[in-house]
């Protein structure tokens, strides 16, 4: 989702896509995509291919604690680059959000399973107000779009039966307001 994320607010209208050049836009996605998406990808298939978890799924809640830590990790990494390049500081605090999500949702795992796809798609949602907010700018229908694909990605986890409603509404509720307190609190 910070991939997603990042993406997003590069074609959004406002000061962050224009004031970056697009060769510094490409490494920006290009470093987000990596960090926050193929490497933890690339770990999950090696703790499979090492029998550390049993399937990508990670349905049992011990197996999702090495996952979620080494997620972070790279999160943390990937929010230090950002912080060193010349970026508005928005786009840095968008992926400090999503790591500190990934450490509650570490946190959480010791005692209980939520929805990690929630999540990420709250924390999209919590981006684009968070965003809306800061920026003065009006970003109504995407907004309702993300809700809209967020209601759609919960019903589906519940059909699945991979998550129970609390931990649907759990899991939205910490990516929604992790990201937009850390937006909106961390911006000035």
């Amino acid at each position: 989702m910070p991939f997603y994320a990042v993406v997003l607010v590069m074609n959004l209208n406002t000061y962050i896509a224009y004031s970056l050049s697009p060769y510094l836009q490409r490494i920006i996605i290009t470093m987000v995509f990596v960090m926050t998406g193929t490497l933890p990808v690339a770990t999950a298939f090696f703790l499979l291919q090492k029998g550390m978890i049993r399937s990508l799924e990670m349905e049992n809640i011990e197996e999702r604690r090495i996952p979620f830590i080494s997620t972070a990790l790279f999160y943390i990494i990937c929010y230090y680059l950002m912080s060193r390049l010349p970026v508005p500081r928005l786009l840095g605090l968008m992926v400090l959000g999503a790591t500190v999500t990934i450490l509650i949702a570490w946190l959480i795992s010791y005692k209980w399973k939520v929805s990690i796809h929630m999540i990420g798609i709250g924390g999209l949602t919590g981006v684009l107000f968070g965003l809306s907010q800061v920026l003065n700018t009006e970003l109504n229908f995407i907004i309702i779009v993300t809700i809209l694909i967020s209601g759609f990605l919960g019903t589906a986890r519940l059909m699945l039966g991979a998550h129970t409603p609390a931990q649907i509404y759990t899991g939205y509720a910490i990516g929604l307001f992790t990201e937009w307190w850390i937006i909106t609190a961390f911006s000035a």
